[in-house]
């Protein structure tokens, strides 16, 4: 494959600067948002770039919020290249970079969300839907399990309707992914990208430390005991008064 410069890469995913805030959106709207590896590889640049940005919105441009992983590349062995066995693949990485980022991360869906690009909204910790979205997990359908979309969402939802978006591989509106807990909210597509920035600008005028001790806690609590919770919790309850106290 040959390389991709860096002028069109930069235009594979848009970085819009608010202060405290940046909006991070895909731009790959004649192939609906999917994620090829050049889009994957300025998806990471363009999260490095908003490192210190205490809130990141993620959309997309276009009809699509994303597609998923482009089936074109992934289908060619010869463009996976090979890894060692600490290296994740490409997307995987990147939703790993979205959880372990000190920003809090809110998707604002737009159009479809599928497959990889459902896997974005599971890992985003706040979703808002447009009234015209829809979000389905379709790997099932064409005869392989979804990888990632599959986790993120079990790891998301009740067990009920995890299954039924992957085993039906139907996409569900924007009311049922609300009902389901897939979105926090759902507004009329026009008022899409300004409740987004109203969340993002409530969420960026506190305090940045302990928005990032927070996030932390909230991934590791989702899967913890309650004793291990509550030792997680002291712990960054006196992280944030230490910080408090040098403010």
């Amino acid at each position: 494959m040959s390389p991709v410069s860096p002028e069109k890469q930069e235009e594979l995913v848009l970085v819009e600067d608010h202060g405290d805030w940046a909006v991070l959106t895909i731009n790959r709207p004649d192939k609906r948002n999917a994620m090829n590896r050049a889009a994957q590889q300025r998806f990471r640049e363009a999260l490095v770039e908003v490192r210190q940005k205490r809130v990141v919105v993620l959309t997309g441009n276009g009809p699509a919020f994303c597609s998923g992983i482009d089936l074109r590349e992934a289908a060619d062995p010869e463009l996976d290249g090979s890894r060692s066995s600490s290296e994740l693949p490409s997307w995987d990485q990147c939703n790993e970079d979205i959880r372990r980022h000190p920003a809090v991360f809110i998707a604002a869906v737009n159009g479809f969300a599928l497959g990889g690009g459902s896997t974005l909204i599971h890992n985003c910790e706040l979703a808002i839907a447009a009234e015209s979205a829809t979000i389905g997990t379709p790997e099932v359908g064409f005869g392989e399990w979804p990888v990632l979309s599959g986790p993120s969402l079990i790891d998301r939802v009740l067990p009920k309707h995890a299954a039924q978006l992957i085993f039906l591989a139907e996409r569900v509106d924007a009311a049922t992914a609300h009902r389901m807990g897939i979105v926090n909210e759902v507004v009329p597509d026009a008022d899409l990208l300004r409740r987004a920035h109203e969340m993002a600008e409530r969420i960026a005028g506190f305090d940045a430390v302990t928005l990032d001790w927070s996030k932390k806690a909230f991934r590791q609590m989702i899967s913890m005991s309650w004793e291990e919770s509550m030792t997680l919790t002291h712990h960054i309850a006196s992280v944030a008064s230490a910080n408090a106290a040098r403010s």
